[in-house]
C-alpha cells in the first residue's frame, strides 16, 4: 500500500468519538489530520483524541490539500448540504445514515458524486456486519427461492430526541429506520416494489409528533417479504434486535448480531455460531471504505444502496398517512 487516507471528521459528538473514533484510530489505513464541529471547544477535545488539528470552519477542511476524505457524523439536516460541499470540493465521503431527508437531496447528491467521481458511502452497516455475512452465505446456496425474513428492532427512544423532529431529523423511519429496510433489501437479491406500514406515535404525544413505531412490510420482485416491527416505547431490559431468516425448510436466527443459529442447513444440524461481543459491521464498512479509495475495490454502501433505503424511508411516511400500500420504482433510486 503505498499511501493512507487522509481522514478529517465533520462532525464531533458522542456516536463519532464512541463509535468511529476507535475503529479509524486501530485502522492503519487511516490517518487522522482534522476535527471539525461547529463547537470549537468540542472539536479541540476531539482532536485532543484523535489526533490533527481542530477547527470548526467548514472551508478549512474542504481546502486542505492534504485531506483525501471526510467522515461526516452530524444532525441529518446537514448531511445533504456537507456531501455536496465535501463531493464538489474533491473529497470521498462516508457520511452517516440517512443519505438525505428528502428524494430530491438525495437526486442532488448522485448527480454531484458522480460529477466529482469520488467515493461515497452512507452509514448502513448492518448489511455487513460479520454474522449477517454468514447468513447470505447460506442463502446464496438456495437461490431462486423466496424469503421470509422478520426484523425486530426496539429500544427506549428518548421523547425528547431530535430525531423525531420531521425538519432535523426526519422521524424515526427516515432518520433510524433506514437501516433496517437497507438490511432487509441486502439480504434479497431482488428489487423491492412495494411498502406498506401500520403504527404511529407510540410515545407521549405532547412531545412527539411524528410516527414513531410501526410494522413495515417490503415485498420483493422475486415474491420475497421481509417485515419489520420498529419499536420506540420499548425496554433496555429486553434483547434489542433479532432477525428471522425462513427458506426452504431452512431457517436462520440472529440475536444483537452476536449469537446465530442455523437450522437445515448441515446435514439438518442446528449450527450455532456466538461471538463474545455484537459486531454490527461497521469496522468492515470503514476498512472496505479505505480499500475503495487506496485500491478501487467497490463502494460499500454507495449511492444505490444509500438511496433505496433513504426512498423506502420516505414511502413508510407515506404509507402510514394513506393506509395503503405504495409503490416503489427503481427509478427512484438508481441514478
Amino acid at each position: 500500500m503505498s499511501k493512507t487516507v487522509g481522514l478529517a471528521f465533520i462532525g464531533c459528538g458522542e456516536f463519532a468519538r464512541a463509535m468511529h473514533l476507535p475503529l479509524i484510530k486501530s485502522n492503519q489505513k487511516f490517518d487522522i489530520l482534522a476535527c471539525m464541529d461547529l463547537c470549537l471547544e468540542t472539536a479541540k477535545r476531539f482532536a485532543d483524541e484523535a489526533g490533527g488539528y481542530a477547527t470548526n470552519e467548514i472551508d478549512e477542511i474542504l481546502s486542505d490539500p492534504v485531506i483525501d476524505a471526510v467522515l461526516i457524523s452530524t444532525r441529518h439536516d446537514s448531511h445533504s448540504e456537507l456531501t455536496i460541499k465535501a463531493a464538489n470540493a474533491g473529497k470521498h465521503v462516508l457520511c452517516e445514515k440517512p443519505m438525505a431527508l428528502s428524494s430530491e437531496e438525495c437526486k442532488h447528491i448522485a448527480q454531484v458524486v458522480q460529477k466529482a467521481n469520488v467515493v461515497y458511502t452512507v452509514g448502513y452497516n448492518r448489511g455487513m456486519a460479520p454474522m449477517i455475512e454468514k447468513a447470505k452465505a447460506h442463502l446464496k446456496e438456495l437461490d431462486g427461492n423466496k424469503l421470509m425474513i422478520y426484523h425486530r428492532i426496539q429500544a427506549p427512544f428518548p421523547e425528547d430526541s431530535w430525531t423525531h423532529d420531521p425538519k432535523i431529523g426526519g422521524g424515526r423511519f427516515v432518520g433510524e429506520g433506514c437501516h433496517i429496510f437497507d438490511l432487509l433489501c441486502e439480504l434479497v437479491p431482488s428489487p423491492p416494489m412495494s411498502v406498506y406500514a401500520s403504527g404511529g406515535t407510540f410515545l407521549n404525544p405532547t412531545k412527539v409528533h411524528i410516527a414513531d413505531s410501526a410494522i413495515v412490510t417490503i415485498t420483493f420482485a422475486d415474491g420475497s417479504v421481509g417485515c419489520t416491527l420498529i419499536n420506540s416505547a420499548g425496554t433496555p431490559a429486553f434483547p434489542k434486535e433479532s432477525t428471522e431468516i425462513y427458506c426452504n425448510n431452512r431457517a436462520i436466527h440472529i440475536s444483537d448480531f452476536r449469537h446465530m443459529e442455523c437450522y437445515g442447513f448441515d446435514e439438518n444440524k442446528k449450527v450455532i455460531i456466538s461471538y463474545e461481543q455484537t459486531d454490527k459491521g461497521h469496522k468492515a464498512e470503514i476498512d472496505r471504505f479505505a480499500n475503495a479509495i487506496l485500491d478501487g475495490t467497490p463502494t460499500p454502501n454507495g449511492l444505490v444502496q444509500a438511496a433505496r433505503a433513504a426512498i423506502i424511508s420516505y414511502k413508510v411516511l407515506e404509507s402510514l398517512a394513506s393506509g395503503q400500500p405504495i409503490e416503489i420504482k427503481t427509478s427512484e433510486y438508481e441514478f
